[in-house]
């Protein structure tokens, strides 16, 4: 006889499955506002799942390098990925790097697709992170008095893990609320500023030794601040005042503005914007220059 049947879970394998079913629900609900057909999202998917994985490991990985350098073997090499952890900034760039070869002759593409991603990062490293506080991972430093957590948790350290798992689910609602205001917003820069100062802050009352440091920072803060150099750097490109076309004096005569009308006229066309619908000459639609003369 066997009326139960007893089942021992993992906490993080639940709470990972449980984040990242909420993930694929809450993107699939998006795919006609970002016009992603179904077979583009399964491949998104797969494609998304493989970099997660292999960009988590590799970079836990290469923390892992100064041990090898003491144990090198050629075992030891070889196992050194499989046998090693996941990293969450490995996963998202691998994440990142993913959707960027996937779409990378479709700016546009490339575009929808970000903007309909991004918001899940925070959502399934919500989850991950709860997952992280069930399995006594990532801990922060201790308290000098345990306290006792819905009565259930008796808590000696700092739980960075939920704080973190709150900022989140914070994150995410940040990011639909950016979003709603302005569509074209770029939320993957918000996301990694955002996410980088977090972190980088975080980082200062974490209590696991197994993150690696470096000249006083431990990994993740330098790869937090690699991340805010890039993105700054990438802001600046962007704002920097490109060379706009100017209309050739010989077709650009004088322009008259009156009461909200401007009237543009040259040898070959006349263009007339006002608050009333666009006039636009056939011949010359579409070639209108951003500065007028």
């Amino acid at each position: 006889m066997c009326p139960y049947i007893q089942i021992t879970l993992p906490s993080y394998g639940v709470l990972a499955f449980i984040g990242a079913f909420a993930t694929l629900l809450f993107l699939y609900s998006r795919l006609d506002r970002f016009n992603i057909a179904f077979t583009q999202f399964l491949k998104l998917v797969a494609l998304c799942a493989v970099g997660c994985v292999l960009g988590s490991k590799l970079m836990y990985a290469l923390t892992q390098v100064p041990w090898l350098i003491e144990n090198f073997s050629a075992k030891n090499l070889l196992m050194l990925i499989p046998n090693s952890g996941y990293v969450f900034y490995g996963g998202l760039f691998g994440v990142i790097l993913a959707i960027y070869l996937y779409a990378k002759k479709g700016p546009d593409l490339r575009g929808r697709i970000y903007r309909m991603v991004v918001p899940a990062f925070p959502l399934f490293h919500g989850f991950g992170r709860i997952g992280c506080f069930m399995a006594g991972c990532c801990y922060g430093v201790k308290l000098a008095t345990p306290a006792e957590l819905f009565g259930i948790f008796t808590l000696d350290r700092l739980p960075v893990q939920l704080i973190e798992a709150g900022f989140e689910f914070l994150l995410f609602a940040v990011l639909l609320f950016c979003e709603k205001k302005q569509a074209k917003t770029d939320t993957l820069q918000i996301y990694l500023v955002t996410y980088a100062i977090f972190r980088f802050c975080i980082e200062f009352f974490r209590g696991d030794a197994i993150r690696g440091f470096f000249l006083g920072f431990s990994t993740a803060q330098w790869v937090s601040l690699e991340s805010l150099s890039a993105t700054y750097i990438d802001i600046l490109k962007r704002a920097a005042p490109g060379e706009k076309p100017r209309p050739s004096k010989a077709n650009c005569t004088h322009l008259i503005r009156k009461k909200g009308n401007t009237k543009y006229r040259g040898k070959e066309a006349v263009f007339t914007a006002s608050f009333s619908p666009i006039i636009t000459p056939s011949h010359f639609a579409g070639t209108l220059p951003d500065t007028l003369c």
